[in-house]
């Protein structure tokens, strides 16, 4: 059954602390579970001729068999879940699958603002624990984020979340931030994944000489070959510094020796010359 509908964009990447296993993105084969508002649910899948078939398993221990469409690589299909008909789209990320539940109405149209999204994992893999002074995603842009706080939390934020950070900073922080290639190449990966993402790729990509499309196509080869491991290494040294370097400009308590010290890594940084597409090309 194919069903037209508004696309939804429902990204959530899940910064894991060790590299991803060798798999395609678009691989929806296998056992996924629910985390947070899906936990206890799970989902196991495999592709057919005629699309997937799988067994959705919720939270109460009911188990409903089910046939799916293939559009493109998403998985679409019909669930009575609770006596409610629901559309089931579960959309593959390398971290496993974002799945959307969507109800219908009474007469049949299908209630968008009524819809759930859920994040599963791919068996095997799991969730690092957010740092102590980990801080939630600002809704919308407009209220202001501490440039700290960003740097501390939006590995752990759904790329959406990221999008409203960026532009929620105070425009000198995402100044400053260029001058640290890597985690300026870190952020522009979570961009490229959001929804409505174009006031801040508008931003980000200026003068780093790099496209989503590259930049996508890089990480995940990344991912597959162990090498994801390897950047997110020099995206965690730079994140440091950077950190001290915005609590200083930021007038936080911290000691002269400390903020000299940052002031020489941030001139360091700027004069490396370096961009968002001099570190990808170390990765290709």
């Amino acid at each position: 059954m194919h069903i037209a509908w508004k696309e939804l964009v429902f990204l959530v990447l899940i910064v894991l602390g060790t590299s991803l296993p060798a798999m395609a993105q678009e691989d929806l084969e296998g056992r996924f579970f629910g985390i947070e508002e899906g936990q206890g649910t799970s989902i196991e899948i495999r592709p057919d001729t005629e699309g997937y078939v799988g067994t959705f398993f919720d939270a109460a221990g009911n188990e409903q068999d089910f046939e799916a469409d293939r559009i493109g690589a998403i998985a679409e299909a019909v669930l009575d879940m609770g006596g409610e008909t629901v559309l089931i789209r579960i959309d593959p990320r390398p971290f496993g699958a974002e799945v959307s539940l969507i109800p219908f109405s009474s007469e049949g149209t299908l209630v968008f603002s009524a819809a759930r999204q859920l994040t599963f994992l791919r068996e095997g893999l799991s969730v690092p624990e957010p740092p102590p002074d980990f801080v939630k995603p600002p809704i919308g842009t407009r209220e202001r984020i501490g440039a700290s706080s960003f740097l501390t939390s939006y590995a752990f934020w759904p790329p959406n979340g990221v999008r409203d950070g960026y532009l929620s900073l105070a425009p000198r922080f995402r100044t400053l931030m260029r001058l640290f290639a890597s985690v300026q190449l870190d952020v522009i990966f979570k961009l490229c994944l959001a929804d409505q993402n174009d006031a801040a790729l508008a931003v980000a990509l200026r003068g780093q000489g790099v496209t989503c499309d590259e930049v996508i196509e890089v990480m995940a080869a990344a991912q597959r070959n162990g090498d994801f491991q390897r950047f997110k290494e020099a995206v965690a040294v730079e994140r440091e510094t950077l950190k001290t370097s915005f609590r200083c400009a930021d007038n936080y308590v911290a000691s002269k020796e400390t903020c000299d010290a940052a002031a020489a890594d941030m001139s360091r940084q700027a004069v490396s010359l370096q961009t968002a597409a001099t570190v990808l090309q170390a990765y290709r």
